[in-house]
């Protein structure tokens, strides 16, 4: 081989610099784009961490879009509206809300497909209650808001035992330990959302979403009210 020849060979061979050049930019690329990434799940949005404090509009567009999605088997759908839902209501990160919706999904997951033996969701619901303590700084004892809230979940399947009042009943019970107020305060609240779980149970073939969203609706106006005007 002529050296012009190995010359021109070498020339059209690639540098090493030319190589490590492109790489060291995409790397800055992603160490730029990861950071921001970071930032997104870790920020929580603007807002007193508070679970008192929440538009009673958009948490009923989410809890009925839930609701449709529990009963519909749309498992990834109602795990994305219950981070989201954590996200605004309790001004979680996205990393934190996540981690709740874990819990508080499979915990809804699993009793959906259980007979019997419902104390086995009671670790999950504990840990996303002990989560929301933590952030919100609150006070309440996350296994006995954890066990109120799986005892109108069994209560809903009995039969004889399962109005719309004896469910209230239970939802009140667990509305009092989380938020921390008097029974009397959330019971009209509760209420209104037992009649929306048990109209859902009466047309479970074809339920009117909209009228039972306007008993979400209602629950949850009256929630707020409530909780706003109470010292605390």
């Amino acid at each position: 081989m002529r050296f012009d020849d190995r010359a021109a060979r070498r020339r059209s061979q690639p540098r090493l610099a030319d190589i490590i050049e492109p790489v060291k930019k995409v790397g800055i690329l992603l160490i730029v784009v990861t950071a921001f990434g970071a930032a997104f799940m870790l920020t929580p949005p603007k807002g007193r961490r508070s679970m008192r404090e929440f538009d009673p509009a958009r948490l009923t567009e989410l809890e009925l879009g839930m609701w449709k999605a529990y009963y519909g088997k749309e498992r990834v759908r109602l795990f994305s509206l219950l981070v989201t839902l954590l996200h605004e209501q309790y001004h979680y990160s996205w990393a934190t809300a996540t981690r709740e919706g874990f819990h508080l999904a499979r915990a809804a997951a699993t009793f959906g497909d259980l007979k019997g033996n419902y104390d086995v969701v009671l670790p999950d619901l504990e840990a996303a209650y002990a989560m929301a303590k933590a952030w919100t700084g609150s006070e309440f004892d996350p296994r006995a808001v954890a066990k109120a809230e799986l005892a109108w979940w069994v209560q809903r399947r009995v039969p004889g035992q399962n109005s719309a009042e004896q469910i209230g009943g239970l939802i009140a019970d667990e509305y009092a330990l989380l938020y921390e107020t008097t029974r009397a305060r959330v019971a009209e609240a509760a209420l209104l959302r037992a009649e929306a779980a048990a109209l859902r149970d009466e047309e479970a073939a074809r339920p009117d979403w909209d009228r039972i969203g306007r008993l979400l609706l209602q629950s949850y106006t009256e929630l707020r009210s409530e909780l706003s005007s109470e010292t605390v």
